[in-house]
């Protein structure tokens, strides 16, 4: 399947001027150059290379046998474990396009996954973590007239699915040429697999992977990241979840042969036992995740002396607690921009100056194109704060089968981000927030991001959130929303005059606390503001006092 908005003519005189790049199978180079090497770990299995390469050779050669054809989708929900790599690369030898699923949709979310998609079939954990997917499967199955195959993972196979494990196991290679896959397999150019948006204004979009310059976006990266053969990568966040570790973990450490361990749902004791235990070199994850390891009780009794390096990303990361990780757990900080409908735009790297790698995301990459502008569409002056803009020389976003969608972003040739930014003398990109999240008090613009950076310093918080609430007289004020360090307690009074020590403007003060136990997320990642603005409106309408 070529990618929507390129016709046939188009994509082949591409193809013919050697546009896109082959699309890499690295399980099956690793499996070549390391075949001993154990590649892949998760909470009860351990592969090498070369293991991994013949249960994913004899599941492509399963879905061709069963009579699965060229680019049928497969839905995958499935959470970190090592049959996630071994489907990938099973999909593209097969010639299936895979759309990748978080593992806290829905009914609601995946009936309209998988609808959009037109899947043949999904790909489940039947039981994780005390949610029956199956059951859900089983009640969406009958509106969803092309969903044939349910595959369930792991050793529990309720009635009507079928066996992953069993797949796996199952020597095809003895029916089939060695060199089968040549004819099977995606080519370069065509849809490699199809991902969904974080869906924070409504339903998820679905957005197609191809590839174009990606091979050489990943070794940029992790020459930026100093990458090497020898590093372990620890994968705290969802794979599926694409820039928080997902890209990083299925992108540079499958480009460099490195081993992949992975926990199946974020726990901070078993974050900080994976890290020690593993002798973890390359920690992935979101910023709470490394708040809530440095807040554990016992957490100097863990050995992470291996990690060197954490690459923080999915949300905004405060630098205090950027400074606070690399003191805490002596590792340096990476950060990069970019979102799962507009890709890589920027990265810092591992040599950077404090300042950049603490505050900002870096530099652009190589073939990206990155302005800032006001509300007129000008570019503001260095320094000074504007919308981000940009476009990849290679790539661009491409919604699924939506060309009217896809034209319209890429219409003006650089895409509108929603993001607030601004640029240092020496092109680091530093994030303020997004354009809808400021906070209008009676004229003058609050940025939640710069509130939340103060916040995170004072020693009784560990998590915060800055978000605007109706105000009568203002029109806007701020609210925080503060989750307290363990056994610590924080006031009103506590967090307005920590700012005011600070010395910061008063009209930037949160007017109202709520202390919460836990942010509501999206995607397992990021704050998911809209439902905190919900839930003070909601309490300022009932009459709740602070």
């Amino acid at each position: 399947m070529i990618p929507i908005k390129y016709t046939q003519e188009q994509f082949a005189r591409m193809s013919r001027e050697g546009y896109f790049h082959e699309v890499t199978d690295f399980i099956d180079v690793n499996a070549e150059n390391y075949p001993d090497k154990e590649g892949y770990v998760d909470s009860k299995s351990r592969l090498t290379f070369a293991q991994a390469k013949l249960m994913s050779d004899r599941l492509a050669l399963s879905f061709l046998d069963m009579g699965l054809k060229r680019d049928d989708r497969i839905v995958l929900q499935v959470p970190n474990v090592v049959e996630y790599f071994i489907v990938r690369s099973a999909l593209r030898k097969a010639g299936l396009i895979g759309l990748y699923t978080m593992m806290y949709l829905r009914h609601k979310e995946m009936e309209y996954a998988v609808g959009q998609a037109e899947a043949t079939g999904i790909i489940i954990c039947p039981d994780f973590h005390n949610f029956d997917y199956t059951g859900m499967v089983n009640e969406i199955k009958p509106n969803l007239s092309r969903l044939k195959y349910v595959f369930a993972i792991g050793d529990v196979v309720p009635d009507g699915t079928v066996s992953l494990t069993e797949m796996m196991n199952n020597p095809l290679e003895k029916k089939y040429g060695p060199d089968y896959f040549a004819k099977t397999k995606l080519m370069a150019g065509e849809i490699s697999e199809l991902k969904m948006t974080s869906g924070t204004t409504g339903m998820p979009k679905l957005t197609e992977s191809f590839q174009t310059g990606s091979a050489e976006m990943v070794g940029e990266l992790a020459h930026r990241f100093g990458v090497i053969h020898d590093d372990v990568f620890a994968a705290l966040a969802p794979l599926t979840g694409g820039a928080s570790g997902g890209a990083i973990c299925k992108g540079i450490a499958q480009r460099q042969g490195c081993k992949v361990v992975m926990i199946e749902r974020f726990d901070t004791e078993e974050a900080l036992k994976l890290l020690q235990n593993e002798k973890a070199t390359f920690a992935t994850g979101v910023p709470t995740m490394m708040a809530k390891m440095m807040a554990q009780p016992d957490f100097d009794k863990y050995d992470l002396s291996s990690v060197r390096a954490f690459h923080s990303s999915g949300a905004y990361l405060p630098p205090a607690l950027a400074k606070e990780a690399e003191e805490k757990m002596k590792l340096t900080i990476l950060n990069h921009y970019g979102a799962i409908d507009i890709g890589f735009a920027t990265s810092t790297y591992l040599d950077a100056s404090l300042e950049a790698r603490l505050s900002s995301v870096g530099k652009p990459m190589p073939d990206v194109t990155l302005k800032l502008i006001d509300d007129d569409g000008n570019e503001v002056p260095l320094g000074e704060v504007g919308e981000i803009i940009w476009a990849s020389q290679k790539g661009g976003t491409m919604y699924y089968r939506d060309l009217e969608a896809t034209l319209a972003r890429e219409a003006t040739g650089l895409t509108k981000t929603g993001d607030l930014g601004k640029l240092d003398e020496d092109g680091n990109l530093y994030i303020v927030g997004r354009k809808k999240d400021v906070i209008i008090r009676g004229g003058q613009n609050i940025f939640p991001a710069e509130v939340e950076s103060i916040l995170i310093t004072h020693p009784s918080i560990m998590n915060v959130a800055v978000v605007s609430m109706p105000d009568d007289v203002m029109g806007e004020k701020a609210c925080a929303y503060v989750v307290c360090k363990p056994g610590k307690d924080i006031s009103f009074e506590d967090i307005t005059g920590f700012m005011l020590e600070k010395r910061c403007a008063k009209y930037k003060l949160p007017e109202r606390l709520e202390i919460v136990e836990n942010l509501p997320l999206v995607a397992e990642q990021k704050v998911d503001l809209q439902a905190l603005r919900k839930d003070i409106e909601n309490k300022l309408m009932s009459g709740k006092n602070k």
